[in-house]
This record gives structure tokens, C-alpha cells and sequence, in this order.
């Protein structure tokens, strides 16, 4: 419920910013397709591998980011906070897995362990992100998809993930890039930079493609 209440308010806020370009219920389809993919993707690879790993893991809408979603869309932009994968796992002698890890706990491989594990869950959903740009991109280039509505999806599929990618990767919390690069700074370097200086253009309001 939690997903598709999400899913539901990224599809509408994301057409109200499109809708001037493009017919209502093109821009709908279009919109769905690309935070399907981008979000509901980006959420299910971190509760997949979370539960590779042994842990319980819940999609939780944030219900008031979802309204202020919505409400800046009104006002012609976006800044979407529309809910997190909660991850919790008791341990001997460790936390929930939901609360930072290393915080006055002694240095043992269990919780070496655990960290490296957080590093995995935390990654899974930037790099679901980053493939599926690329899969994008390619579908653009490829000339298989030639134009009209299936060409919108792929445009908007390759700009939303890229976008996520990008903002996820910045090492700052709650964001997967500061889970990241507190797990490994090298992980984070060799994923992270790349994905965030492809990611600036977009930023800026620069077609890169």
C-alpha cells in the first residue's frame, strides 16, 4: 500500500510538470513508467538484498513528503522525499540495523560484518539506477525506439534514474551515499563521482542528450 501510495503521488506530481508539453494522458503513462522504474526499482533492490542478507525490510511511505511533493509540483519543481526501506535485524551486542552503525560499540567482526552489509543494501539501489540509465540510454541511441510515446518513456526513464543515481550517491545522511561512504570511501569514489558529475548537467537544467 505504502509503494503504491508513493508511486501514485510521483506519477501525478511528475505529469503536473509535463503536462504543458505533453497530452495529460501521455504524460501520465510517461510518468509512471519512469518513477516505476526509477523509484519502485531503487526501493525493491534495497529490500531484496537486505533480505539476502537475513534482515526484515519494509517500504514506509512518508505521508507529509508525499503532500509536499505534490505541492511543489503545483509551483513548477520537485523534491521528492516520498519514503525510505525500513531495515531492522536484532544482534548480539548490536543495535537495529536502522540505527547508525560504529556509535560507541567496540570494533569486532560482527559488527565489521554488519557494516559491510549496510555498504551492500545501501548500494543496491544507485547502481539499480545507474543500470537501468544505461538502459535507457542505450534504447535512445540504439534507434529501436524511434519517437511518439514509447520515445517519451525512454527519455524520461534514462533522465529520472540518472537523477537518483546522482542525488543518492552526495555522502551526506539519510541519503544511500553517506551509508556508502561510510562502509567504503573507495566503493563510494569509484560509483559515486562518476555518477553524481554525470548527474550536474541535469542539475543545472543541461540536455546532455
Amino acid at each position: 500500500m505504502d509503494l503504491a501510495l508513493s508511486l501514485a503521488a510521483l506519477t501525478f506530481a511528475f505529469s503536473i510538470l509535463g503536462k504543458s508539453s505533453v497530452p495529460g494522458a501521455d504524460m501520465f503513462f510517461i510518468s509512471a513508467m519512469g518513477a516505476g522504474s526509477g523509484f519502485l526499482l531503487h526501493e525493491m533492490a534495497h529490500k531484496f538484498v537486505a533480505q539476502r542478507y537475513g534482515y526484515w525490510a519494509e517500504y514506509r511511505a512518508n505521508r507529509m513528503g508525499l503532500i509536499f511533493l505534490i505541492a511543489l509540483a503545483f509551483m513548477g519543481f520537485i523534491f521528492a522525499a516520498p519514503g525510505a526501506v525500513v531495515i531492522q535485524k536484532e544482534r548480539r551486542n548490536l543495535p537495529r540495523f536502522a540505527l547508525p552503525m560504529g556509535h560507541n560499540l567496540p570494533l569486532d567482526q560482527t559488527e565489521t560484518t554488519a557494516g559491510r552489509e549496510e555498504l551492500w543494501i545501501a548500494l543496491a539501489g544507485p547502481v539499480t539506477n545507474i543500470v537501468l540509465t544505461l538502459l535507457f540510454f542505450s534504447l535512445i541511441k540504439s534507434g529501436i525506439v524511434t519517437g511518439g510515446l514509447l520515445m517519451g518513456v525512454a527519455y524520461f526513464g534514462f533522465f529520472i534514474n540518472l537523477i537518483l543515481a546522482g542525488f543518492n550517491m552526495i555522502p551526506v545522511g539519510p541519503l544511500d551515499g553517506a551509508k556508502i561512504f561510510r562502509g567504503s570511501r573507495l566503493v563510494w569514489a569509484v560509483v559515486g563521482i562518476p555518477t553524481i558529475l554525470a548527474a550536474l548537467p541535469i542539475f543545472f537544467g543541461v540536455r546532455i542528450i
